[in-house]
């Protein structure tokens, strides 16, 4: 505080001062002074320091900016690519060694993000070195904003089968298995082999529905749904071009879609109606375009033809997949297998096909054909059939002419094994190295893929009506086949994938496959009442997280499906990039 005191000097004889004022206490003058000056030191050394900060921040802000922005850029870049791959289903054979016309800055040089600033741009090259046996491209973007640069490396290809644990073209009951009640299998074939969601007339027959002249579900003449239920788990993606139908708490883990575009705001249907599934994303069933499932699996036979480094097997044939990486088989009926000089056995052990292909084809019509075989010149315990099928007592019957294969092993390896009929799982499928490894199997039968199940009864759910799974001139196993294993990626084209005689017999226990499920219609694996197992098998379906990048040798595209991304990854930022 500054002290005043009040000074002036008294006038002689008139007791008033005759003049005055106010003067500063000597001991305190200066500090103000000295006050005021610091404290203007104080606030230009607060100022200067507030500007310092803001420019610095200034400078990193544009640095999180740009290193946001760059991959971002990278990004429109992988977005650049898959348009232009949509475009032209051969866009990936171009590259900056190989330019397209008119030509993509994004090769050799670094394109402009559209609809960006002039600072933000992608340039991309494109791996095509396995596309010929995964269908994949493996693109590297980068994006560079204001000098920053970031880089992303993801693999795309066409929207798969393998992107699928569980995958159906048809939502309904095979109508090959249907038995004339209430429809024969043309019947069926021509009334439920339609989706759900189809428009009056083009419509599957479902229960208290017209579809069709005399529809009046009298004695239950509608096709049969086959219903995920509180039991069902599905540990992986599942797409269905139809609409699925449920009932009560099944979980699905992994991204669920289907091509239908739902009624009362949900995508599924629901046969209880109060049904409450618990979903993976909880904006999921979503909406997808359709799969649509090739007319054959032509294509692979096509793999093994003159020239080729796969197998072709005639008629029934038993293979048998070794840990050593070989394989033992016996086919009677075969002659010539186009493959490599003593790489394709006939009745014996030797190598995997080169190729990675197996085909067993129907036993040819034509006699100029080199594996043409006049009728079924063979008699095995007592079974007019090169392998002896059926066992004794067995109810399931196989064609002596059919091209069906007969599997079971441990792969060490990659192959895709094919059927011109069908594929039968006569005992457990397994990798040598696990989940982990790189070895990978196919099944792909243009009927059925089946688990083998004999059994010596016409109806019942007894445990005796189950058989040992032997099989004939073998050393018999005397064990039912059960609890099965099956790691596969498994693709009927045109029917299912399901358990021989489903509905007989005891429980079998799981049917634990480690792969994916794709068929044209619902397969049936056992029956259930309240949940629980009365015949066949209960589901342990889990997605082989490999095959978002890894593919079977050759394994079955769908007809025609876009481009997508299938794997993401920030990777480092290579060296030699354009200027």
């Amino acid at each position: 505080m500054v002290m005043f005191r009040f000074v002036g000097r008294r006038v002689r004889g008139r007791g008033r001062l005759e003049r005055g004022g106010f003067e500063r206490c000597r001991d305190e003058r200066g500090f103000a002074l000295i006050t005021v000056m610091l404290a203007t030191t104080v606030l230009t050394l607060l100022a200067t320091a507030i500007v310092a900060y803001g420019v610095g921040s200034q400078s990193i802000s544009r640095h999180d900016q740009d290193w946001n922005g760059a991959l971002a850029a990278a990004e429109a870049g992988v977005d650049d690519y898959l348009f232009r791959l949509n475009e032209n289903s051969s866009y990936w054979q171009y590259s900056s060694a190989s330019p397209p016309s008119p030509s993509n800055i994004a090769l050799t040089g670094w394109a402009t993000v559209a609809g960006g600033t002039t600072d933000s741009q992608f340039h991309y090259k494109p791996d095509i070195s396995t596309i010929a046996t995964d269908g994949r491209v493996r693109l590297t973007s980068t994006g560079r904003v204001n000098g920053v640069m970031r880089t992303i490396s993801v693999t795309v290809r066409h929207r798969s089968f393998l992107d699928y644990l569980y995958f159906t073209d048809y939502e309904t009951f095979d109508p090959a298995l249907y038995s004339g009640t209430p429809f024969t299998p043309a019947q069926a074939q021509n009334i439920c082999s339609k989706y759900f969601y189809g428009g009056f007339g083009n419509q599957r027959d479902i229960n208290n529905r017209i579809d069709f002249a005399g529809d009046s579900d009298t004695n239950g003449s509608y096709c049969s749904d086959i219903t995920f239920i509180s039991a069902d788990t599905l540990n992986g993606p599942m797409h269905t071009n139809d609409a699925f139908l449920l009932c009560g708490t099944p979980h699905f883990l992994g991204d669920a879609s289907t091509s239908w575009t739902g009624a009362s705001g949900k995508l599924f249907r629901d046969g209880c109606p109060t049904s409450v599934p618990v979903f993976a994303n909880p904006s999921d069933p979503k909406n997808l375009a359709t799969l649509t499932m090739p007319p054959s699996n032509s294509a692979l036979k096509s793999e093994v033809g003159a020239n080729k480094h796969g197998c072709l097997y005639t008629g029934p044939t038993r293979v048998r997949l070794n840990s050593n990486g070989t394989m033992t088989v016996n086919s009677p009926f075969s002659k010539s297998t186009n493959g490599d000089s003593g790489a394709c056995p006939k009745n014996g052990t030797g190598p995997l096909p080169v190729g990675g292909v197996i085909y067993v084809q129907n036993v040819p019509s034509t006699s100029s054909d080199a594996n043409y075989t006049n009728g079924c010149p063979y008699n095995v315990s007592g079974r007019t059939h090169p392998l002896g099928m059926p066992i004794a007592n067995d109810q399931t019957t196989y064609g002596c002419r059919n091209g069906d294969v007969f599997l079971e092993g441990t792969l060490k390896g990659q192959l895709t094994v094919a059927a011109e009929n069908n594929v039968v799982v006569t005992w457990h499928v397994q990798y040598q190295g696990g989940l982990s490894g790189t070895d990978l199997l196919g099944l792909v039968a243009n009927n059925f893929v089946e688990i083998y199940h004999p059994v010596n009864c016409a109806s019942g759910t007894a445990a005796a009506c189950n058989l040992n799974a032997n099989f004939p001139n073998e050393t018999a196993r005397n064990a039912i086949f059960s609890n099965v294993n099956l790691q596969a990626a498994n693709l009927s084209v045109n029917h299912s994938v399901r358990v021989q005689m489903w509905d007989r017999g005891a429980p079998l226990g799981a049917l634990h496959v480690r792969g994916i499920l794709a068929q044209r219609y619902r397969g049936p694996v056992g029956t259930n009442s309240g949940g629980a197992i009365v015949s066949g098998f209960s589901k342990d379906y889990v997605y082989d997280q490999r095959l978002k990048y890894l593919s079977p040798p050759k394994f079955l595209d769908p007809v025609a499906s876009q481009w997508g991304v299938n794997t993401w990854a920030e990777v480092d930022t290579p060296v030699g990039l354009p200027g």
